[in-house]
């Protein structure tokens, strides 16, 4: 079994810096900006001593920073991180640390480990869950995740990108957690991968970047909602398994016919996509109650290839922005 790098998705070992910063503060803030003041990611963490703070909901001195410029739906859902529009693109900068307890906040334990006796940060270290094991010796580390993502998703004709093609995340989470694709690390099926899921459905790859394959269950304790989850690298808005009919209103969701097939990597042979049926990347177009407008948009279905239920599929639908850690 191996756990080295989680759904072919290669951790790159660049950093950037913001274009345009403030210091940062010795607890967690909460601030909307311009691209004229561009808060810090943040300062300095060590995971073995982080701890959550309680009025931002964040990792203290982790920053919550997003542009009065970007749509509501990041200003009104996106935390634990610092969002901006520079030209045609939204950035979104995270530290990528998760903002609940986690098994793998644990300075070091076997692999396949259910327990940590080494490194252990008290407050945030929690027990797997159920018969989950370790993910080999991964261990939580901050990083430095830079989001260059379209503020007007376009979809693509003909060739479509994989999200298995070595890319450091292939989307964020609202509240700042690295998205990976529907594939384990060769030769595991996402299936028997998710056995090292933590008790919040994430985990670490080797380098220490937690993510989520499937559910993300700190947004949506079921996912049996249209909780919006977070947004892909090609602009378009990924939710939980319900659509909401572009109503704030709970009573008329409904969950749309999640796509059998598998995809073949070209837009002229996807199928589905309706208003109430997605196609092979999990996606259709639809009103949301972000979308006032009938826009593409994800949702965690049941996937083919993981066979199990997934963010996405094997491919984005749209043409995508870059990402750097």
């Amino acid at each position: 079994m191996t756990f080295a790098l989680f759904a072919g998705l290669h951790c790159a070992t660049s950093s950037d810096s913001d274009s345009s910063t403030t210091s940062s503060t010795s607890s967690s803030t909460t601030t909307t900006t311009t691209t004229s003041t561009v808060a810090t990611t943040s300062a300095t963490i060590s995971t073995a001593t982080a701890t959550l703070d309680g009025t931002s909901g964040c990792i203290t001195n982790v920053n919550t920073s997003i542009g009065t410029d970007l749509p509501s739906w990041a200003t009104g859902n996106f935390k634990c991180q610092v969002a901006y529009t520079s030209g045609t693109n939204y950035i979104f900068k995270s530290a990528n640390l998760p903002n609940h307890q986690s098994f793998y906040y644990c300075g070091s334990h076997a692999a396949g480990s259910t327990t940590c006796s080494t490194g252990q940060n008290a407050t945030l270290w929690a027990a797997l869950p159920g018969t989950n094991y370790a993910a080999g010796t991964n261990v939580i580390a901050s990083q430095n995740i830079t989001y260059t993502i379209p503020a007007t998703p376009t979809l693509k004709s003909g060739t479509l990108t994989s999200s298995q093609g070595g890319l450091v995340s292939i989307g964020v989470t609202t509240n700042g957690l690295a998205i990976f694709n529907n594939a384990a690390a060769p030769p595991d099926n996402l299936s028997t991968e998710a056995n090292t899921f933590d008790a919040y459905a994430g985990h670490p790859q080797n380098s220490g970047v937690y993510h989520h394959h499937a559910a993300v269950t700190k947004l949506s304790a079921t996912m049996a909602d249209s909780t919006l989850i977070g947004v892909a690298l090609d602009g378009y808005l990924i939710y939980a398994e319900y659509c909401d009919s572009g109503t704030e209103a709970t009573g008329d969701d409904f969950k749309p016919t999640a796509n059998t097939n598998t995809a073949t990597g070209s837009s002229t042979t996807l199928t589905g996509g309706t208003s109430t049926q997605l196609d092979e990347l999990h996606g259709h177009t639809t009103t949301t109650r972000h979308l006032s407008t009938a826009t593409y948009h994800y949702h965690y279905a049941q996937d083919p290839t993981a066979t199990i239920k997934t963010l996405m599929g094997s491919y984005f639908r749209g043409t995508i922005g870059s990402v750097s850690n």
